[in-house]
């Protein structure tokens, strides 16, 4: 091997530097560059493991409030509806009171505006009886005596009372 120009002494020092450097790069370098390598693979993993989880959690939660949204849409379309029928009721009934009311005071203002007929046609015809009197006694005074103007007076009275009617209803 001299003949080639190498050394033999140099060669073997060399391979045992090359060992010695080869184990000691080994054990210090590529064992905890692996480790860590290892380890941030995991890391890794766990991540993706916990995104992955983070997803169905966000996607169950989403699907929950859109099942809670829809439950509550339900829910108030229900209570709309019931208000909505209550309200009617409500406005019938109203209605229906407003309507008894109107008749009551309908009932009311005829049976005034009946007494107020019937007393203007009391206050007619004593106005009317009073002045047929006047004009019988002015126009029998000179004629008969007092006893007998009665007497005629009375028969005017009562038969005028029998024929005037002012149709009283």
């Amino acid at each position: 091997m001299e003949n080639l120009g190498i050394d033999g002494k140099l060669l073997l020092a060399q391979m045992i530097n090359f060992i010695l450097f080869f184990f000691l790069v080994k054990k210090f370098v590529v064992k905890p560059f692996t480790a860590f390598l290892n380890q941030e693979r995991t890391n890794e993993e766990e991540k993706n493991k916990l995104l992955e989880k983070l997803k169905k959690s966000e996607e169950a939660s989403v699907e929950a409030e859109k099942k809670a949204k829809e439950k509550m849409k339900k829910e108030f379309d229900v209570l709309f509806i019931q208000a909505k029928k209550e309200a009617q009721s409500i406005r019938a009934d109203l209605i229906k009171q407003a309507e008894i009311d109107a008749l009551e005071i309908k009932d009311k203002n005829k049976k005034l505006l009946e007494e107020e007929k019937n007393l203007l046609y009391r206050e007619v015809k004593d106005k009317i009886i009073k002045t047929s009197l006047m004009i019988v006694e002015s126009a029998l005074k000179e004629s008969l005596d007092e006893v007998s103007r009665k007497k005629v007076t009375g028969a005017i009275i009562k038969n005028y009372e029998g024929k005037v009617n002012f149709n009283e209803n």
